[in-house]
């Protein structure tokens, strides 16, 4: 899947980014106010959400990262979407795979157990072909991430994030999901 068509799979999430696109990182005020009007879009989504908190916490997961990124057009604003969403969705499975399971105990079907339900969470009424995008996407991740646990005693914390962002970039670019991705965008409401 190509990073634009990455982009088609979060646009449910855009709304959070569109009305943004006037502000930037440039100042610390900017970015207070791009936190808190980035954080109350996202949770006026939340009435379809069955787990608010674990919601909300994404939410400030995912706009504490698009915070940081350049929003001064269109193409940047959707780069961030994508970036983000993926990133974000990678490090908060892998952060509640740690504090619930442990990464020395981890198997691979419950990585792909929390990728979905991380998925779950920011889409809770996925149609059929957003599963099958959804799926895919953690079916990318799962083996990487099995390698990043294996590896996870030996490198920084620096290292272990970075490497799930560059997990999260490459399953984002997984072309065997395109067209799912591209569904998913033209179907979703959420």
């Amino acid at each position: 899947m190509s990073r634009v068509s990455l982009k088609n799979v979060v646009v449910a999430v855009s709304f959070v980014l569109f009305s943004l696109s006037a502000y930037s990182a440039d100042t610390a005020s900017k970015s207070e106010s791009f936190q808190s009007v980035c954080i109350n879009s996202w949770m006026s989504k939340a009435e379809q959400v069955a787990d608010k908190v674990d919601y909300k916490n994404f939410g400030e997961k995912y706009c504490a990262c698009a915070s940081g990124q350049p929003m001064d057009n269109q193409v940047a604003i959707n780069k961030a979407i994508q970036v983000c969403l993926s990133q974000t969705l990678l490090h908060d499975a892998m952060d509640s795979l740690e504090e619930e399971i442990g990464l020395s105990d981890a198997k691979s079907s419950d990585l792909s157990e929390y990728c979905q339900n991380r998925w779950g969470l920011i889409y809770p009424k996925q149609t059929d072909e957003e599963k099958k995008f959804t799926t895919s996407y953690c079916a990318c991740a799962q083996p990487k991430l099995m390698e990043l646990i294996k590896k996870s005693e030996t490198i920084t914390d620096k290292e272990y994030d970075e490497a799930i962002d560059s997990i999260a970039a490459d399953c984002s670019g997984d072309p065997k999901v395109e067209q799912q991705a591209y569904s998913m965008h033209n179907t979703s409401e959420h």
